[in-house]
């Protein structure tokens, strides 16, 4: 019996030490992130009437998941045998006020260059979109240009607060090179806590406008949900954006299910000259918060968007469709509905003057 009260004490000595020891990991890591205090809770319920309650909630609320089954089999090809060719990049030259260009990175990681400026959208460039380095989804494409080849970055802009979007390791490193982030209400938390000064970052509700040397910038719904740890949940908000300047509209969706709010940004603003639209890394189980590429058409109508580039795919494995799937049935689709959608490769600067030239469908030549 004492042998066994001892056993029993070192055991939960064991315990409490474990728990001790993974309560102050989850506190001192930091590509988690920071959590809010009272004090941000009554500046966020001040902002939105969003807040509410600890959390930020949709408009209209929205359940993560349902009960709809996948309908994608364990067999499909989630990450591609062969290498996905990239067009290499050892800089991304400046452009004028009249242009707008674009280049993909990968997943959602991109640039836009409009009235002269670089706006880097989420960018997550590390090997694994995750919190620790050799866990969780591991990159399937290269970088096309190396982080100490980006150019100076006027604004950096972050959707919401998913490791696949905010990545401790590229902000680390490329902080120094950006000038201003744009940001949803609670991101600004992560970021001071990643060591950003918080001069440089704009903490945006929805609607808020940030205006940068001739360009306006607005945040704008969506439908989705954000947090780094199980407990965080939506305690940042989540956006997308419009950017404005007298020649052009161009709009980047950000994570989000289908919803009302594609209308309100086309009353709002008018038709889209360019729309970074999310397509990729979606379920029918969760479509409350990703778009299935047929809603994703709806949303080119609603937005009366003139031209489109589907991203969100070709770097992370996150839903159990074909790697391809987002590509393949985005472009089929459009074409049957007669909507304009440009398939650049990674790496390619795509400008607007001639977007029609990038119709090559090269996922097709790969395994």
């Amino acid at each position: 019996m004492i042998l066994l009260k001892k056993i029993a004490k070192t055991i939960l000595i064991i315990i409490f030490v474990i728990v001790v020891i993974a309560v102050l990991f989850m506190k001192l890591w930091q590509p988690f992130g920071q959590g809010i205090n009272d004090n941000d809770k009554k500046l966020y319920s001040e902002k939105t009437e969003l807040f509410y309650d600890g959390t930020f909630h949709g408009n209209p609320e929205i359940s993560v998941m349902n009960e709809s089954k996948s309908e994608f089999s364990d067999h499909e090809q989630t990450v591609p045998k062969d290498k996905i060719p990239i067009h290499q990049l050892d800089s991304i030259p400046n452009t004028s006020d009249d242009d707008l260009k674009w280049v993909w990175f990968g997943h959602s990681s991109s640039m836009l260059q409009m009235q002269g400026l670089n706006i880097l959208i989420d960018p997550a460039f590390s090997e694994y979109a995750s919190p620790m380095q050799g866990f969780g989804a591991k990159r399937f494409s290269d970088l096309p240009i190396s982080k100490e080849n980006l150019p100076v970055i006027d604004v950096l802009v972050i959707s919401h607060d998913h490791y696949d979007h905010l990545d401790y390791g590229t902000i680390k490193d490329i902080d120094d090179k950006v000038k201003s982030y744009c940001v949803p209400l609670g991101v600004e938390k992560h970021l001071i806590r990643f060591g950003v000064d918080e001069n440089k970052i704009h903490s945006m509700a929805w609607w808020d406008e940030v205006k940068i040397g001739g360009l306006t910038i607005t945040s704008t719904p969506g439908r989705h949900y954000t947090g780094r740890l199980p407990w965080q949940t939506n305690t940042t908000l989540w956006s997308g954006y419009v950017f404005q300047n007298e020649k052009y509209k161009a709009y980047y969706t950000g994570d989000t299910g289908y919803g009302e709010h594609f209308k309100e940004i086309y009353e709002k603003f008018g038709a889209m000259d360019f729309v970074i639209l999310e397509d990729g890394q979606y379920d029918k189980s969760w479509e409350a918060i990703h778009l299935l590429p047929e809603q994703g058409i709806q949303a080119m109508k609603d937005l009366q968007a003139k031209w489109i580039v589907p991203v969100h795919w070709g770097t992370f494995s996150l839903s159990y469709h074909a790697w391809d799937d987002p590509i393949r049935q985005m472009t089929a689709l459009a074409q049957k509905e007669n909507m304009n959608v440009a398939t650049p490769r990674i790496g390619e600067i795509v400008d607007y003057d001639n977007i029609q030239q990038f119709q090559e469908k090269w996922w097709e030549d790969i395994e």
